[in-house]
């Protein structure tokens, strides 16, 4: 019997970002980023993060002061290569705890195939302005979660 990786394709590898995102869990989170030098992330109205320990010191600042949230993404748009995804999201937050649905948030997320597995590279996240659709939408897979 063969063992799949636990991020055997890009999508497996969103929904472990997601997940992670969702406990606050900071070494959940970084298991899904890459560990080159030239990992790169920006958080809403954020700087450019670049490398590892910037990119893992920012969630952890983040989930020290995140209370529980559930995150819904709608997939926007989804392109792959063999060794390359590009995926366009809306990220959808609510914080039950205070009743509140934030603002969605788009968000590019870029994923890498290193051998088996699949790692993020890149997630840029800024917030959406004011109902924003897209011409068209095309059919990409849902999250399976939740």
């Amino acid at each position: 019997m063969t063992v799949q990786p636990a991020l055997a394709s890009a999508l497996l590898a969103e929904d472990a970002f997601y997940r992670a995102f969702e406990a606050a869990d900071p070494i959940a989170m970084m298991r899904v980023w890459d560990s080159a030098e030239s990992i790169t992330c920006v958080h809403p109205f954020g700087p450019i993060l670049v490398g590892v320990t910037a990119v893992g010191d920012s969630w952890r600042s983040i989930f020290r002061q995140q209370v529980a949230c559930r995150v819904e993404i709608d997939r926007v748009s989804i392109v792959n290569t063999d060794d390359l995804a590009v995926h366009v999201v809306r990220e959808n937050i609510l914080v039950p705890i205070q009743q509140r649905r934030f603002a969605p948030v788009l968000a590019t997320n870029i994923y890498r195939r290193f051998g088996m597995e699949w790692r993020m590279v890149l997630h840029h996240a800024s917030p959406s302005p004011p109902q924003v659709e897209t011409a068209s939408q095309p059919d990409v897979p849902r999250p399976t979660r939740h």
